[in-house]
């Protein structure tokens, strides 16, 4: 899972308020859609279902702001004044409740280069909410916002730390080696059959974004194709050097 990714589940859990409903189940409608990205099945994040998808349209972003704007309200959602909203993206973004069901609509708009808008889609069902497992890794000291979230057999943490990213990298270093894990390569450590991935990217001077994803591995693959990935492939003067 993506910085991106991580942190828009961040925004579509906490952007959650409070008041008003409708009796229809809410449907996205994106202005001037050119293609669709579904990410496969549910996850859970923090023990929360939730959906992620992402549209890439061509209207502006300013318009298909206003448009889910209006459509929150004619669904009756409830939208948070500024003063309570957390602003998790760099791009625009809104989370509105619907109070009945008790779940939160969050999307988030990226303007690209060639003038089309993509546009981020979260649900996350409040109602169904289930407690979550504590960390599956060791989490810098002062880290919050913590999520977990689990699809497909891989489980993913994310949080925000105030620290400098080196500092943050030197923390799992330690405790990933007392812990019995080797690094295979930058960011990834194993333990027998057992894999975690730490990313760790700044948001703002001093803070940093943590994302952390475990998953099994097979140990008794033996291919260096796979073990270690597509090999370079030799030029004809140093083919028939050993």
């Amino acid at each position: 899972m993506s910085v991106r990714w991580g942190v828009l589940l961040l925004a579509v859990l906490w952007g959650a308020g409070a008041a008003s409903a409708q009796q229809v189940p809410f449907t996205w409608d994106v202005p001037k859609v050119l293609e669709a990205v579904a990410m496969p099945g549910v996850m859970r994040a923090d023990g929360i279902p939730v959906k992620l998808r992402s549209v890439k349209s061509a209207e502006k972003p300013q318009v298909i702001l206003q448009h889910l704007v209006n459509r929150f309200e004619a669904a009756g959602f409830y939208i948070p004044p500024d003063k309570h909203r957390t602003q998790w993206l760099a791009e625009p973004a809104l989370t509105a409740l619907d109070t009945d069901r008790l779940i939160s609509y969050t999307f988030a708009l990226q303007p690209n280069r060639d003038g089309t808008t993509t546009v981020i889609l979260g649900e996350a069902n409040l109602g169904m909410a289930r407690r979550e497992q504590a960390a599956f890794a060791p989490v810098f000291p002062g880290g919050k916002d913590m999520m977990q979230s689990e699809m497909e057999g891989a489980r993913t943490m994310t949080y925000l730390a105030e620290a400098e990213p080196g500092k943050v990298r030197d923390f799992y270093v330690a405790q990933l080696r007392e812990a019995g894990f080797s690094e295979t390569s930058e960011g990834t450590w194993r333990r027998n059959g057992e894999e975690l991935r730490v990313a760790v990217r700044p948001v703002k001077p001093g803070s940093v974004a943590v994302i952390v994803l475990r998953r099994t591995t097979l140990e008794n693959v033996r291919e260096s194709d796979v073990r270690e990935g597509p090999q370079p492939i030799r030029s004809q003067a140093s083919a028939g050097k050993p």
